[in-house]
């Protein structure tokens, strides 16, 4: 009796890339709509504390969704070399991630101190800034790759 205790977790049809798609290009204009809609019906009394606290809910989510639709997505042919570029792209995403907050204070600083500011500690975009960072970056890369290693093994064949 083998005691097999490994998590497993799905990725998404290959249909949800076109969710993904979507969510990406309409999801800003429908968030608008709807703000739009509170507004014009009096639900929204005082926009400006409205702005102020949803504001970056209300652009980050449906760039998130999105984005998270197209990471999560299988391919049409998910074999073990997708699998491979996939897991290569969210391990270089992490170790991006990680590069980028460690030196964005270095980075403030010297920005700062070029115009004469007081030197702070920067906003990183607070989680949600940074979950799209890691998104679009393993997203980015993991296509190039995919399309690099299939390239190469065209070229091979011929």
């Amino acid at each position: 009796m083998t005691n097999d205790t490994t998590f497993q977790i799905q990725l998404l049809p290959y249909t949800y890339k076109k969710y993904g798609f979507w969510v990406l290009i309409l999801g800003l204009p429908i968030v608008a709509a709807i703000v739009y809609l509170f507004k014009s019906t009096g639900m929204l009394t005082d926009s400006r504390s409205f702005f102020n606290e949803w504001n970056d809910a209300m652009v980050y989510y449906p760039i998130i969704i999105g984005m998270a639709l197209l990471v999560f997505s299988e391919e049409k042919q998910e074999d073990e070399m997708v699998q491979n570029l996939r897991y290569k792209a969210f391990v270089s995403g992490v170790f991006f991630l990680v590069i980028a907050l460690l030196f964005l204070p270095v980075i403030s600083i010297i920005v700062a101190s070029v115009r004469g500011r007081e030197i702070g500690m920067p906003d990183a975009g607070g989680m949600l800034g940074a979950l799209f960072i890691l998104l679009i970056y393993t997203y980015i890369s993991f296509r190039y790759n995919l399309y690099r290693t299939r390239k190469s093994l065209e070229t091979d064949e011929e």
